[in-house]
Parts: C-alpha cells; structure tokens; sequence
C-alpha cells in the first residue's frame, strides 16, 4: 500500500512539474506516457511543433529526445552521438563516399523497433543531410548550397 501512495506522489509530482514546461500544456496522455517510459527522466522541457510534443530530457547521463503524439503515442526517440558510435560499415561508407566532408550533426534514433541515424555533412560548399535505414549505405535527403 505504502508504495502504490508513493508511486502515485511522484507521478502527480512529475506531471506537475512537466505539464506547464516552459509555458507548454502537454496532454496528460503524452504525460503519462512519457512518465511510464521515461521512469528515471530528469530535467525534462517540453516544446511542441507540428502535430507533436518533444521531451528534452536526461536519462542515465545521456541527453535524450522523445517525440509523443497529443493522443501519447511515442514517435521516436532519439540521442546525438558520435561518428565513432556508428556501426562500423556506415563509419566505412561516410569515409569512402564523402571524403572532404565533415560531420555537422549526427543522431541516432529508435523508431517502429528500428535504428535509422541521420547526418548532417558539410564542406566549403556545401551541405547535405544523410539517412540511413538498416542498410550499409547512406542516402541523401537533403542537398544545399552554402
């Protein structure tokens, strides 16, 4: 009994504190959602954009981002990292076929029980963000001149 009290406490703790995040109402399904995924979240703000809610939060020392719809289905969640965090054959398919590149920007994101990972590249010239799907290769999605 003494745990159900304390359980419900800190979820009525959590949402209030999380609701009016930066002035954002969040929807208590995304709410609730989001506090029985995210048990350990901490330093959680709110934005929302389109048609969804994005949590900024941290999560055993890492800084993580959670898409969740009005309705609280979670879209996506996602994380930087680094190149050297890559599967090695995409490390190897950057290197080969985007030699004079730098990396910009690079995530990794968990979405429908798969990893895909976007890249944001650049040279003097130019700037192109990369995708990836499960496969060894990268595919352009967007290609832009400085």
């Amino acid at each position: 009994m003494k745990k159900k009290i304390v359980t419900i406490i800190a979820l009525v703790m959590f949402i209030v504190t999380t609701s009016f995040a930066n002035g954002i109402d969040v929807s208590k399904n995304a709410l609730s959602v989001f506090s029985e995924t995210f048990v350990k979240a901490t330093d959680v703000k709110w934005e929302i954009s389109d048609n969804y809610y994005r949590a900024s939060f941290r999560l055993n020392g890492q800084s993580l981002s959670a898409l969740l719809s009005e309705a609280g289905d979670l879209i996506a969640i996602s994380r930087n990292i680094l190149s050297t965090e890559l599967p090695i054959n995409l490390q190897v398919a950057f290197s080969k076929n985007y030699s004079g590149y730098w990396i910009s920007d690079l995530a990794e994101y968990a979405i429908d029980g798969e990893t895909r990972y976007y890249m944001t590249i650049e040279n003097a010239d130019k700037k192109i963000v990369l995708q990836n799907f499960g496969t060894y290769s990268w595919t352009s999605v967007k290609d832009t001149g400085k």
